[in-house]
């Protein structure tokens, strides 16, 4: 660090061109603000370093309000060994790591460290519901830490040190809290989705007044709220009820959900049975078709087969019946001359005949008396021999 300053104190010296008379004097001016550095670090008790451990941050200010010796402040959040000047600078230390804001129980506002800082803790927190009944809180926590590049502003705004912890979220955290859980009746208070819903709400708001002092809350646990003992005790009853309904809901829905199973299962065994069947009756039915277009096709055949054949046999007798026709005529054409022949002839034909046919059979013919009876026969009285009872 002093290397550096006399270094910057180089700059502001004149340079060569000067001239040589005030060479001379500037030999002596660099030893001389050297000594006068050593000097005011040993009389100002400071050593000009300071360890920074892991969980911290460092905040280095400019005393002197002069720009050689820096910014006014400085955050460094690097560990190790930092240096600095006494005396025209001041180095702040300052706690980073995450904190728990505790209200809890009906002690005092808030305890001390050992340097006399409040340390992170409060009486229990007490609301008025929206209804007017109050309700409490056994402990609530609430979970931050400083935001590391805005450390120069917690300092500020709150003091060296721990003082952050009794101010900033102490100062904020109870009437934010209030407002938020405030907004509902016991009865919605007591529901967990409220509550949580409510702590939600109250760690933004809270991150909305934190943020621009340098403090991020990053957790609030849902406390659950505490009613007297008739109230808690109804609650508790309507909680019991409410699980229960819960509970009965939950077994409805398992049933719904097995009879949605169930229905479904059968479904499925139906329509697998449906698409058996129609698959079966969809076979049966090309099968049928194909049948169907087979007997047609034999039908057909049979039928243009029988046709055929009945037109050549319809062909066959019509050019029979015509030959006939032709062959009768003229067989009628003979016999009618014949007839007209014999027509012709007259008398003489009808002794030839005689002549031809009878006489040749008389040959054969006997004959004896014949006897008339002079009684007549009653044939009731004859038998099967012939002769008379």
């Amino acid at each position: 660090m002093l290397k550096s300053l006399i270094e910057k104190l180089k700059g502001l010296l004149p340079s060569k061109g000067s001239g040589s008379s005030s060479g001379g004097g500037r030999k002596w001016i660099l030893p001389g603000i050297a000594l006068f550095i050593i000097l005011l670090s040993l009389f100002s008790g400071g050593s000009g370093a300071v360890e920074v451990e892991p969980g911290e941050v460092a905040v280095i200010y400019n005393q002197t309000g002069i720009g050689l010796f820096g910014a006014g402040a400085e955050v460094r959040q690097e560990q190790g060994v930092i240096t600095f000047m006494p005396g025209f600078q001041r180095l702040e230390k300052l706690d980073i790591q995450p904190q728990i804001f505790v209200m809890e129980g009906d002690g005092p506002e808030g305890e001390t460290d050992r340097n006399g800082a409040v340390s992170n803790r409060a009486p229990r927190l007490t609301v008025r519901a929206k209804d007017g009944s109050n309700f409490y809180f056994e402990r609530v926590e609430i979970h931050y830490q400083v935001i590391p590049e805005k450390a120069a502003d917690v300092i500020t705004l709150n003091g060296p040190g721990n003082a952050y912890k009794g101010k900033a979220v102490k100062t904020h955290a109870r009437e934010i809290l209030r407002d938020e859980f405030g907004r509902y009746e016991f009865l919605e208070i007591a529901n967990p989705a409220t509550y949580g819903e409510a702590t939600t709400r109250a760690k933004a708001a809270l991150n909305e007044r934190l943020n621009p002092l340098g403090i991020e809350v990053t957790n609030i646990p849902p406390p659950k709220p505490r009613f007297d003992g008739p109230v808690e005790d109804a609650i508790e009853k309507r909680q019991n009820a409410e699980q229960e309904v819960e509970v009965q809901r939950e077994e409805r829905n398992k049933l719904k959900q097995e009879r949605e199973r169930k229905l479904q299962q059968v479904q499925q065994r139906k329509s697998a049975e449906f698409q058996g069947i129609k698959a079966r009756l969809e076979a049966e039915l090309k099968q049928a078709q194909n049948t169907e277009i087979a007997s047609k096709r034999e039908a057909d055949k049979y039928f243009i087969e029988r046709d055929a054949e009945g037109k050549a046999l319809r062909d066959e007798k019509v050019t029979q019946a015509k030959a006939n026709e032709v062959a009768y005529r003229r067989e009628a054409e003979g016999l009618a001359a014949k007839i007209r022949a014999v027509g012709e002839e007259g008398p003489d034909v009808l002794n030839r005949v005689i002549a031809e046919k009878v006489f040749p059979q008389m040959r054969s013919l006997t004959a004896r008396p014949y006897t008339r009876q002079s009684t007549p026969i009653d044939i009731r009285h004859i038998d099967s021999s012939g002769e008379q009872r």
